[in-house]
C-alpha cells in the first residue's frame, strides 16, 4: 500500500466552515484505540456497536502483523458504521469517521487537527506505536482524549494512557479475562490503574456514554483493578 507522506496545506477544522462532522467544542470527542494481537477481533465486536450518529473521531493503532492491508480493512469496513479508511500524511480529523495507521508507520495527532505519519521504529514487529498516538492525542487534545488498550501481546499503551489521564482524559481498557491475549490491558492495569475495565460487549455503549460527556455510574461499568482476577 502506497502511504502519502508529502507535506499539503489543510484547513483548520474547529470551525463550523469545517462541515457538520468536524471537530469542535470541549466534550471528549477523540477516541484513541491500541490493539495488536486479537485486536482486529476485538475491533470488528467493538465497532459493531458505535451507531453512524457517533459523535467523536475513532484513531486507531493496530499491528496487523502480516494480514493483507486490503483485508483488513475489508473486515472493518464490513463491521463498522463508521467511514473507515487508512489514514494518509495530514489527513483531517473528523467525528463519524475511523482512521487506521498504516502498516509500519506510527500516527502522530497534530494540533492543527490533522494526523502525521512516520515509521515505525519502536517494535521489532514494526506496528504503529500505540503509545505515540496516545501521547500526541493527550498532548494535543487534553481532557477530551479517551484512550482504549484491546487485546495485545506487548505493554504498549501503558505509557501513553497514563499520559492521557494526566492531562485529563479517561483511559478503558479490554477486559483481560475475555482478550485473546491479555498482556496489553493487563499491563496497563499494573502500571496505570485506567478508570474502566470493560467488556466488549459494553464498550460501544461506554464509549458514546464518554463522547456525550457523561459520567457513567459505578454500577454500570466496572472500575479497573476492582478485580484482582485481571492482574495475575
Amino acid at each position: 500500500m502506497t502511504v502519502n507522506t508529502a507535506t499539503t496545506i489543510v484547513p483548520r477544522w474547529a470551525t463550523a466552515a469545517s462541515g457538520e462532522h468536524a471537530l469542535l467544542g470541549g466534550r471528549r470527542d477523540i477516541i484513541v484505540i491500541g490493539a495488536a494481537m486479537g485486536g482486529l477481533s476485538a475491533l470488528s465486536k467493538l465497532l459493531t456497536g458505535i451507531p453512524p450518529s457517533f459523535d467523536a473521531a475513532l484513531l486507531i493503532a493496530l499491528d496487523i502483523g502480516s494480514q493483507p492491508t486490503s483485508v483488513v480493512l475489508q473486515i472493518l469496513r464490513t463491521y463498522s458504521r463508521l467511514q473507515v479508511s487508512f489514514a494518509s500524511n495530514n489527513a483531517l480529523i473528523r467525528r463519524g469517521q475511523v482512521l487506521v495507521a498504516p502498516p509500519n508507520y506510527d500516527m502522530r495527532v497534530e494540533q492543527a487537527g490533522i494526523v502525521g505519519l512516520e515509521r515505525a521504529g519502536a517494535f521489532a514487529s514494526g506496528g504503529p506505536s500505540v503509545n505515540v498516538l496516545f501521547e500526541s492525542a493527550a498532548a494535543a487534545y487534553g481532557h477530551r482524549v479517551v484512550g482504549v488498550v484491546l487485546s495485545g501481546a506487548s505493554h504498549d499503551g501503558t505509557a501513553g494512557l497514563s499520559v492521557i489521564e494526566a492531562a485529563g482524559g479517561v483511559g478503558v481498557v479490554e477486559n483481560p479475562e475475555e482478550a485473546v491475549d491479555p498482556s496489553m490491558p493487563q499491563s496497563a492495569i499494573r502500571g496505570d490503574h485506567p478508570d474502566y475495565a470493560s467488556s466488549l460487549d459494553d464498550m460501544a455503549r461506554l464509549l458514546i456514554s464518554l463522547a456525550a460527556g457523561e459520567k457513567p455510574s459505578r454500577g454500570s461499568f466496572l472500575k479497573a483493578g476492582r478485580s484482582r482476577n485481571w492482574v495475575p
